[in-house]
């Protein structure tokens, strides 16, 4: 099974797609330096679709409509405007309801959008345009150290890393985060205090990184304009010590934000990358591998969640859990001899330097 691979390691190069889900104008070129929230691509899209009865009305049958139209597709119009109509001894017609664009028909519809919608593909990062996907984005790549997690709330920065270590012993506070945040991406090891993302919301242009969260403060987190970033989950555990012995060597260091949410169809996860300073390079990331035994993993799964295991076996078949759920399954070791079978789709591949 391919599973998502969360990064937390060594120095690689990243190559990223951004694109448009449809056709739109590309607004950057080839070896152009971009930064996160730079504009990769963009389209209009409609905000609202009206149907407008148009063969009941004129009496006609349906694949008869298209003689009577006035109007083409991609034809704009104003309210009151004509559509379709038929002259003569007993002339009917139909006019646009509001003002739009005519789209064409539909089971003898005319199907008009109404207002418009802009739609934007960020950068996400800071780096290179490797190449132009014409009509719908670019590859962009950098060279970094890259850390992902497992909730993002969709905005993007770019910022100097700054570690909060008293939030390693102890939540964090607004106390925490006096004279810190314009400019800065803060990372703490855990968030119970509505006040505290509240405060870093309303002061900083940066973004915050967070080991956990608890699971209330994720409508607040969702609504901020800065990026948040959790990378183990969501609840009261303590957070990783390791977490912060990785960051330590890399604070003022530049840090992308790209805060996107999980992508199940790109196994695409939120993200920091911290840019390299120096000229090595390791072979480019992929956002998903095949599960294998012994890999370390994340098991997202009942009252283990979010702890590290090690894979130590993948039986073949499918799996009948106590739920009824019915899937392939992995045998996995947390710690010293507990050993428990989980589905393989509530795990994570755990590369680079993480440890249990």
């Amino acid at each position: 099974m391919l599973l998502p691979v969360a990064r937390f390691g060594s120095l690689t190069n990243i190559q990223r797609i951004r694109k448009l889900k449809q056709p739109g104008e590309v607004l950057v070129y080839e070896s152009q330096q971009v930064l996160p929230g730079d504009v990769i691509a963009e389209t209009v899209v409609p905000s609202g679709i009206t149907m407008v009865e148009i063969a009941h009305s004129l009496e006609v049958e349906t694949p008869a409509i298209k003689e009577y139209l006035v109007r083409e597709p991609g034809e704009n119009f104003m309210a009151g405007d004509t559509i379709a109509q038929i002259t003569g001894t007993f002339s009917r017609l139909v006019r646009a309801p509001i003002d739009g664009c005519f789209q064409g028909l539909s089971q003898g519809k005319a199907v008009l959008s109404t207002g418009q919608n802009k739609i934007q593909v960020k950068a996400g990062m800071m780096g290179v345009v490797q190449s132009v996907i014409p009509d719908y984005g670019a590859v962009i790549t950098t060279s970094g150290f890259l850390l992902q997690g497992l909730w993002g709330n969709g905005a993007t920065s770019l910022g100097e890393l700054q570690i909060i270590t008293d939030s390693w012993a102890q939540p964090l506070t607004p106390e925490m985060l006096d004279e810190r945040g314009e400019g800065k991406v803060l990372v703490a090891g855990f968030c119970v205090d509505a006040d505290a993302l509240n405060w870093f919301g309303k002061r900083s242009s940066g973004g915050l990184i967070l080991d956990i969260m608890a699971p209330q403060l994720i409508e607040l987190a969702a609504a901020l304009p800065i990026p948040i970033i959790v990378l183990r989950g969501f609840g009261v555990d303590s957070p990783d010590p390791t977490l912060l012995d990785w960051l330590t060597p890399h604070v003022d260091k530049s840090v992308s934000l790209n805060a996107s949410p999980y992508d199940r169809l790109t196994g695409m996860l939120p993200e920091a990358i911290i840019q390299a300073n120096g000229d090595e390079r390791l072979g480019l990331d992929s956002v998903k591998q095949t599960l294998k035994v012994g890999q370390k993993v994340r098991v997202f799964s009942g009252n283990i969640w979010g702890a590290i295991a090690e894979v130590l076996s993948l039986p073949e078949g499918e799996h009948v859990f106590e739920s009824g759920v019915v899937q392939p399954a992995a045998v996995v070791q947390i710690g010293q001899g507990d050993t428990r079978t989980v589905p393989q789709q509530n795990l994570i591949i755990v590369d680079g330097n993480e440890v249990s």
